[in-house]
């Protein structure tokens, strides 16, 4: 579907080559119907929407990422940020496609053939702390010491406890996610790793995987995951639109 040159405000996805057809049924923020705007070589995906819609709301950030998501699994997009508006689709070719078109083509042809997957990897916490007491006798010990008390009587103690504890997942996080990574690398045509927000993070990954190496690439993970499954929890999501191997557009 095409979009009308005269709609007034414009939702924007992301740009896709103007020769790429978008995949059946795609369903756009607030429901509505995902177009197309094509100019030359490019295309943008757009939903017209209502100057008073409310556009931040969680299902339509949903709605967004599932547009994208869709389209990736199928064609090269460069994901546009959530909530981008344009007043008119002749804006949108001045300002967004004109000044960039080059670079937008560029990147849109590197893309090409593959999508997004994010690895994720957390630490099983009972399971590590199980060795860790086995393991450690300065934990076993500190453990020992807090059951059974309240927090007051034994605040030093769990103080160092959990020092002790962080500083061993800390330790082991190095190597496993050094392993994971040396896991996937060969199946992958690139690889963003994420900063750990939790102590029992062990690696979150962005990897972009060729469409003809997926198996591949999932068959490794599963490799690596079997060797670390009784520690480590693994999640993978994808395939996705390429979010962390393109500059902000």
């Amino acid at each position: 579907m095409t979009v009308n040159e005269e709609s007034d405000q414009l939702y924007v996805y992301g740009i896709i080559p103007a020769s790429a057809e978008l995949p059946a049924q795609l369903i756009g923020i607030e429901g509505s119907p995902v177009e197309v705007s094509r100019f030359d070589d490019l295309a943008v995906v757009v939903t017209p929407v209502d100057p008073d819609a409310e556009i931040g709301t969680p299902d339509n950030l949903l709605a967004h990422s599932t547009v994208l998501d869709g389209i990736a699994a199928e064609i090269p997009v460069l994901p546009m940020a959530f909530g981008t508006i344009v007043p008119t689709a002749e804006e949108l070719h001045e300002t967004v496609l004109v000044e960039n078109e080059a670079n937008y083509l560029e990147a849109l042809e590197r893309l090409d053939g593959t999508a997004q997957y994010t690895v994720r990897a957390r630490y099983i916490r009972d399971a590590v702390l199980g060795d860790l007491i086995e393991e450690d006798p300065e934990v076993a010990r500190l453990r020992e010491r807090i059951s059974g008390t309240t927090e007051d009587e034994t605040r030093q103690e769990r103080i160092e406890l959990g020092e002790l504890i962080v500083g061993a997942f800390d330790r082991l996080r190095v190597d496993h996610a050094q392993q994971i990574i040396d896991a996937v690398s060969p199946t992958v045509e690139d690889l963003v790793e994420q900063e750990a927000g939790q102590v029992e993070d062990v690696v979150e990954l962005a990897v972009l995987v060729h469409r003809d190496t997926v198996t591949e690439f999932e068959n490794a993970l599963e490799t690596v995951a079997g060797q670390l499954h009784r520690r480590i929890h693994f999640q993978l999501l994808g395939p996705q639109a390429p979010y962390d191997f393109v500059g902000e557009q």
